[in-house]
């Protein structure tokens, strides 16, 4: 007689508790396998990804003690979901959800914004860290797309960085300057192009939307564009990327990170009190070079949400002061 194996979910993200809480059971199968990970296919395009160390993504849970998931299932193999627990079709395994904590996977505090300066404070802070890190993915072109001083006609060792380039920073260009339909047109030029099951321009592009959302929350009314332009982008990961990309940036554009990548977000832009290097450096030990590719696509989009942030509180302070001499 077989045992079944038994296992509790530590922590489960508040979208993946949604979508089990609808009523209905939902059938999947294993997608893609690793030793800590694994990522279950429901339906068409849904991803649910079970993780086995204290990293969470949206749509995601923490599972205790799994040790190597690969021991336990393999791709192709089929389970039945429902709000209390995951079973495989053979029987030999049950995740049970009971007692699981919700994590929250939006990108939110309750804490203040950071003003303009502060943030730029934290964004040279940020190049002046990485430029001391591995040159992995497309950190090669920090100088270039941070605003560090470059030679005419600079040489990319890497194939792929020099082939992007161009177009990394026509995009980056086009943001600051508020062009957004011409930015969504260079983005086909970088929606899955990289290596790996998520493309360095992938998730660089992730850092742009959950900041463009993130300010869009948090400053309602004006920057109504941003839902259509990463909806926008969403859209065409879907044809244009691997299916675990494409997911993570359909969550991006919904301002949703997996917790590392949250919690750094979430020190740039509001007074949260985590050490930065700290945070940075959990961020870049992600994949061969997500964490990099990602960092790099923050501090860029940082250089817009300055210029952003700084004229909005300028703004207040003018009608602050118009308002008491009046």
């Amino acid at each position: 007689m077989i045992n079944m194996k038994k296992l509790n979910a530590s922590t489960i993200a508040d979208d993946l508790a949604a979508f089990l809480g609808e009523g209905c059971d939902h059938r999947a199968r294993v997608h893609s396998i690793y030793t800590h990970a694994l990522n279950l296919l429901v339906g068409e395009d849904q991803l649910i990804t079970l993780t086995d160390f204290d990293e969470i993504t949206p749509m995601g849970l923490v599972v205790d003690g799994t040790g190597d998931f690969n021991k336990l299932l393999k791709e192709g193999d089929e389970l039945m979901l429902t709000s209390a627990q995951f079973t495989d079709s053979n029987g030999l395994l049950c995740i049970d959800l009971e007692g699981a904590q919700r994590w929250k996977s939006e990108v939110y505090s309750d804490q203040s914004l950071r003003p303009g300066v502060e943030v730029w404070r934290i964004r040279e802070l940020l190049i002046d860290w990485l430029g001391n890190q591995p040159t992995v993915g497309l950190l090669p072109l920090l100088p270039r797309l941070s605003g560090w001083a470059i030679e005419p006609g600079q040489h990319y060792e890497d194939i792929y960085c020099r082939f992007i380039a161009a177009d990394l920073k026509a995009f980056t260009t086009a943001i600051f300057e508020g062009d957004w339909q011409h930015a969504l047109d260079l983005s086909e030029k970088l929606i899955g192009f990289g290596m790996g099951s998520t493309p360095s321009c992938d998730d660089f592009l992730s850092a742009y939307l959950a900041v463009l959302s993130c300010t869009g929350s948090s400053l309602p009314g004006s920057y109504s564009w941003v839902g259509q332009f990463n909806q926008a982008i969403a859209d065409k990961a879907k044809k244009s990327t691997t299916l675990i990309s494409a997911n993570m940036l359909r969550h991006a554009a919904q301002g949703k990170l997996s917790r590392n990548c949250q919690q750094l977000v979430q020190t740039c832009l509001f007074n949260d009190g985590r050490d930065l290097v700290n945070t940075a450096a959990s961020v870049f030990g992600r994949g061969a070079s997500s964490g990099g590719d990602f960092l790099l696509g923050l501090v860029c989009v940082l250089d817009w949400y300055h210029y952003q942030i700084t004229a909005i509180f300028e703004e207040g302070e003018r009608v602050q002061v118009e308002f008491k001499t009046a």
